[in-house]
Order: structure tokens, then C-alpha cells, then sequence
């Protein structure tokens, strides 16, 4: 009966492994391609994932702005590990910004790049002033027109209000629509 039991514990003791499996971890990191940016110019958020354990992540990342409590947009990791994703959309302010990796069915779980912070300033304009009619004679009404539009690494339509200046003195204020303003 001993030799039966001895067989029986040899079977079992060797169906297992001796050396424990380490669990595989994955770490995020965030980075952008212009910052600071201006308002409208696009920039590229790139999430790195990289794991431990052999093979690289896969899945979705997610990019999300903690300063407005939303998503920016999912991107797929590719073969590198490397997920990007592009926006314009950004408001004139700092934006703290991270990307999360869901986690893969091969083990990988999910994670949080540390945030980044994204600053986003006012873009620069240019202002073009045209006078009509142009000449004018004394006493004539004439109009002014103002047409602001970005300059470039800006983009987009500002709005606002145009001071409209003889010198020193105001003459009056035109709310801008589509950039252009009258008096």
C-alpha cells in the first residue's frame, strides 16, 4: 500500500511548477509634439505603453483632460507600443492632460501616464483697417472696417471687440463676426 500512496504523491508533486510566473505590468508615458501651442494650432499626443513579461501591449489608449473632466479621443496601440492622437481643439488655458491604457487579454493590465501639462495660449492676430468710401470728402460719413484674422500656428476666427482710434481719441467699439467689425 505504500508504494501506491508513493506513486500517487510522485504524480502530483510533479504536475507542478517549482518556478512562480511573475505577473506581467504595462507603464504609460505621455507626450506632445508643441507645447506651449496656440489657440487652434494642432498638436500630437503620443502614448508610449510598455510592458514587462516579453511582447509588447496592445489595445486602446485613451486621452482625457483633467482639467475638463473629459475625453479627448482613443487611439489603438500599434506594434511599437505607440498610440497617438491629434486635436486642435484645445481652449486658451492649461490643460492637464493624461492617457490611460485599458489593460489586453494577454495579461497586460491597465495604467496611467503621470499628467502633462498642456499650455495653450491666445494665437497672435493681425488687424487691417479700410476706410469707405476711400477718399472721402469733409463731412462725408465714412466706415470703417476692421478685419482680424489669426496669424499663423493660430487658426480659427476671433472674436472679440475692435477699438476704432483717431490718434488718442476713441471714435467708438464694433463687435467682430466672421473677424470683421465696423464703425
Amino acid at each position: 500500500m505504500a508504494a501506491v500512496l508513493f506513486t500517487i504523491a510522485a504524480l502530483f508533486v510533479t504536475g507542478f511548477s517549482a518556478t512562480p510566473t511573475a505577473a506581467k505590468t504595462s507603464a504609460t508615458a505621455l507626450a506632445s509634439s508643441v507645447n506651449p501651442s496656440v489657440s487652434g494650432q494642432s498638436i500630437t499626443l503620443t502614448a508610449t505603453v510598455t510592458g514587462s513579461g516579453g511582447g509588447t501591449p496592445t489595445g486602446t489608449v485613451t486621452f482625457r483632460d483633467s482639467t475638463l473632466s473629459a475625453t479627448l479621443g482613443n487611439a489603438a496601440i500599434g506594434a511599437s507600443g505607440i498610440a497617438t492622437f491629434s486635436t486642435s481643439t484645445l481652449s486658451v488655458a492649461n490643460h492637464v492632460l493624461y492617457a490611460r491604457y485599458s489593460g489586453d487579454a494577454n495579461g497586460y493590465p491597465a495604467s496611467s501616464s503621470p499628467t502633462l501639462t498642456q499650455t495653450v495660449n491666445k494665437a497672435s492676430t493681425s488687424t487691417t483697417l479700410a476706410p469707405s468710401p476711400n477718399p472721402s470728402v469733409s463731412g462725408q460719413l465714412v466706415t470703417l472696417t476692421a478685419t482680424v484674422a489669426a496669424v499663423a500656428r493660430g487658426s480659427g476666427t476671433p472674436s472679440g471687440t475692435v477699438t476704432f482710434k483717431d490718434g488718442a481719441s476713441t471714435l467708438g467699439t464694433g463687435t467682430l463676426g466672421s473677424g470683421t467689425a465696423t464703425f
